[in-house]
């Protein structure tokens, strides 16, 4: 599997813990801030670090970001400079762009721009450490904590599950998780013991986040 790209635009608290999280998880990252210090900071600690000002589409044009997987816009308190990024990021043609936003306004008009819903980052509810676990499994959907011990995630079946059912895997038992529910075909169904997980299934499940990265980790191998 090819190891994926990441771009982190802005080196504030929330986007140094996502900085410092991707590269304790093996990720190539660039960063990209416009404050020369905090480029210093963290020069040492990733593949690339650049200086320059995200609203400068020539500049983010001639570094190659178009190349990333994905892009995180982590910037600080400055709205109209984390709209303005982002609308230059899709026009750029990337398609999974991950926003920290500030405010129900901020949400709603980098929607428009075409971010996704769940690729909205609310500070308050989301640490950097567990959204660069999610960017760098690759297969999340949908992640939501409970509190700061607890989660509930959407997860796509992978060939570890495909084909097999919750009384032979064992999940609750081995990992800790529940089941609650797979999306299939766009509908909602509760699996029963024997309901084999078929691919394309979405796997809703809640769990302590020890637990829930424990049943990623081998999900994912």
């Amino acid at each position: 599997m090819t190891k994926k790209t990441f771009a982190v635009i802005g080196v504030g608290r929330f986007g140094l813990a996502l900085i410092e999280e991707l590269i304790n998880l093996g990720a190539d990252v660039l960063v990209i801030d416009r404050n020369i210090e905090k480029i210093d900071k963290v020069a040492k600690l990733v593949t690339n670090a650049i200086c320059l000002d995200s609203t400068d589409v020539d500049a983010l044009r001639e570094i190659g970001i178009a190349n990333y997987d994905t892009v995180v816009v982590a910037t600080g308190i400055n709205v109209d400079n984390s709209i303005m990024t982002t609308l230059i990021l899709k026009d750029l043609g990337i398609k999974d762009v991950y926003v920290k936003v500030q405010s129900e306004y901020h949400s709603r008009v980098v929607e428009k721009l075409g971010v996704d819903q769940d690729h909205l980052i609310w500070p308050e509810q989301s640490t950097g450490r567990r959204i660069a676990k999610i960017l760098v499994s690759g297969n999340f959907l949908e992640f939501i904590e409970l509190d700061q011990q607890y989660s509930f995630v959407t997860v796509t079946a992978t060939k570890k599950v495909i084909g097999k059912h919750l009384l032979e895997l064992e999940i609750r038992s081995r990992f800790g998780v529940n089941i609650v529910a797979v999306r299939r075909n766009e509908k909602i169904m509760i699996p029963s013991s024997t309901t084999p997980f078929e691919t394309n299934d979405e796997v809703l499940l809640v769990g302590s986040n020890a637990n829930i990265e424990k049943f990623i980790q081998w999900l994912n191998k």
